[in-house]
């Protein structure tokens, strides 16, 4: 009998700060958050339960202005928490990944600042429809606008996955801007057209000589138990923590790009051992 395999998430490595590894809930972003306030000179005046969660002082114009904080992992929480946007002046969090956040807001996203300023997106696109979409963005040379999971943002891969009839990712895109909403898609690569979706102008980074098929990720030590496999990559799933995989197995087939490709991202670095090394 083989060894049960057991999935570990560890975080990463932060350099020179006050936290070993990279936060992995709210109180990580506050502890991170008086390490960024020591370094840009910005005086806490209070932390609390209520909301918002800080108040603190930043310089500005020979002068001290306050500034009212909420601290959340991801800015996005934001609003799932339901608070109000009038009465706080900075989200500061680890992910930003709200789109559509009010523009007086500013977010603070800390993951930047200490080198860890991306994620990595998995995205199906195909032949069904009339549109084409695989064969359109397989001919895409530079740049093109697509669609993109609404929790993307600007600096991030796409990795897109030629599910039919092909089931092989073969292309990698950059987001290269600020995602926008669209009205109905018309006109555009919209993987629904009938919908409002976010879009983002994407820049090519690399056409796989060699694509990965769906077989390869399957049959691959670290990646045949993760969920986004075992769902058949059927919708957009964001695959950062297993990227150093994806990667290997991209480099393996296409070695010119082993320095083109970035290693470090996201929040995350999985670790798969077996039972027995635990």
């Amino acid at each position: 009998m083989q060894p049960r395999k057991n999935r570990l998430i560890r975080a990463d490595r932060l350099p020179d700060a006050i936290m070993d590894a990279a936060p992995v809930n709210e109180m990580g972003v506050v502890c991170l958050f008086t390490d960024y306030a020591r370094k840009h000179s910005i005086r806490i005046e209070t932390i609390r339960t209520g909301y918002p969660d800080c108040i603190a002082w930043i310089k500005a114009g020979g002068k001290e202005r306050q500034v009212r904080i909420e601290f959340e992992f991801a800015s996005r929480n934001f609003r799932q928490h339901k608070h109000d946007p009038k009465r706080c002046d900075w989200i500061v969090c680890w992910e930003h990944n709200w789109a559509d956040c009010p523009e007086h807001l500013t977010v603070i996203e800390l993951r930047k600042e200490y080198g860890l300023g991306f994620n990595v997106w998995l995205q199906p696109v195909s032949n069904d429809t009339e549109a084409q979409y695989s064969t359109r963005l397989a001919k895409t040379r530079k740049h093109c606008r697509w669609s993109v999971a609404s929790g993307a943002h600007e600096g991030d891969l796409v990795l897109f996955y030629h599910s039919t009839p092909r089931k092989e990712v073969a292309d990698i895109f950059r987001i290269a801007g600020p995602l926008f909403m669209d009205g109905d898609g018309k006109g555009s690569f919209a993987w629904n057209s009938r919908t409002r979706d976010w879009f983002a102008n994407l820049e090519r980074v690399a056409r796989l000589e060699s694509p990965v098929a769906l077989q390869h990720m399957k049959s691959h030590r670290a990646l045949k138990d993760a969920s986004w496999i075992r769902n058949n990559l059927v919708t957009r799933a964001q695959v950062t923590v297993d990227w150093m995989f994806v990667r290997e197995l991209i480099v393996a087939r296409n070695p010119e790009l082993d320095a083109k490709l970035p290693q470090e991202c996201g929040t995350m670095r999985t670790v798969r051992r077996s039972a027995r090394g635990l």
